[in-house]
Formats: C-alpha cells, structure tokens, sequence
C-alpha cells in the first residue's frame, strides 16, 4: 500500500465516523424539542373553535376615528357578556361620550346628554345618531382576531403562530399588528381598520376577564 493509498483510507474512515456521529445526535433528539409541521391555516382553525367559546372579557383602549377629513380621538370600554355587549366612547362630542348596549336584534344608544335612542341593529342607529359609519356587530369578531361569522370574506393572511395578521371583508381592510397574551389566548391589541369613508387605528391597553 502506498503512502497516498493509506492516506485516502484516513479520509474515508474519518468521514464516516464524522457521518455516524450526526446521524446519532439527530436520532437522540427528544420528540419534544422538534417542530410539528402544522400549517398556519390549521392552526387557525384549531384558533378559531377556541376563540368562538370566549363569550365573556372587557378591554380598554383607545381608538382615532377619521372620517372625511374629520378626526376624533376616543377612549374605549368594551364589555362582553354571552352575546350582551356594552359600548362606550368616551372623549367626542364636546368631550362627552356615548354608551352602545345591545344583544341580537335590539340596541339602546345612550347621548352625553342622557338622550337614549334605540333600533334593532347598530350600525344604522349610530349613523343616525352621530354619523359615523362602524361596522359594530363585524367589531365583534374583528377585535378577537377572527373574521366576522355572519359574512364571508375576500381574503386573509396567517403568520407561523395561525394568528390573521390580514383580513378583507364587507369592504373593510383589517390589519392585525399586534397580539398580547390574555388567558390561554393571543389577543389583538393594535388593529387598523380602513375603509374608503372611515378608518379606525385601536390601540387595546388591556384584556381582562369579566367581572
């Protein structure tokens, strides 16, 4: 055997030893230090049957309502209680406020004044009352982080986690920018939502149960 023989069979020992070891650390590798291979929109899937069970919270934030070229800066409280909400907007109107409350089919708007007017949906009583054209019963879905269940949507895109971090429905443009731990589930706290005649920019400052 010459010496470049012996030297070439050096090299192939020393490559398959090399080999073993990998193959061996990789094969010693716990199950549960191992990613599953889950799809984002099977993870939201598993997200949104979890999400639709959350009937009860409240939050409080903040949200820059514009609409034409008017602006107002208003203060939120938002509580939820099996499909009975509460709504105040607090700061507009000569920094007063008003107060949604409802539940399907019936809803009371209380003035800053005391005034109280009621209809049997939202959305048309607050464009009556103050002009401003929400989407208040898709809110309600939106602000959890799934599209509203009554209508379908255009499109929507997931991050790694199966969170919406996009979402278009009834003309709307929702964008999830920001999610925080509350329970076992990952909240929205900063959504932008635009439309061609109003936008809203939420900021939720906290998720809490409901007490």
């Amino acid at each position: 055997m010459t010496p470049c023989d012996d030297l070439v069979n050096k090299m192939f020992r020393s490559i398959f030893v090399i080999g073993f070891i990998l193959i061996s650390t990789v094969a010693c590798v716990p199950v549960w230090q191992t990613k599953p291979n889950v799809s984002p929109e099977s993870l939201f899937e598993t997200r949104y049957k979890e999400l639709t069970q959350l009937e009860q919270w409240k939050i409080k934030g903040r949200t820059v309502i514009t609409q034409g070229r008017e602006a107002w800066n208003v203060g939120l409280r938002w509580q939820e209680d099996r499909g009975v909400y509460q709504i105040k907007l607090e700061g507009p109107f000569s920094q007063g406020g008003v107060s949604l409350e409802g539940e399907n089919g019936h809803v009371v708007l209380t003035m800053a004044d005391g005034e109280k007017l009621s209809a049997t949906n939202p959305e048309g009583l607050l464009l009556e009352a103050v002009g401003w054209n929400l989407p208040v019963s898709a809110l309600r879905d939106w602000i959890k982080g799934i599209p509203y269940s009554k209508e379908a949507f255009e499109s929507v895109s997931y991050d790694d986690k199966g969170r919406i971090t996009f979402l278009v429905q009834q003309g709307w443009n929702v964008e999830f920018l920001r999610y925080v731990p509350f329970q076992t589930y990952s909240m929205p706290s900063k959504v932008f939502i635009k439309h061609p005649d109003l936008s809203l920019r939420l900021v939720i400052t906290s998720w809490n149960d409901l007490k």
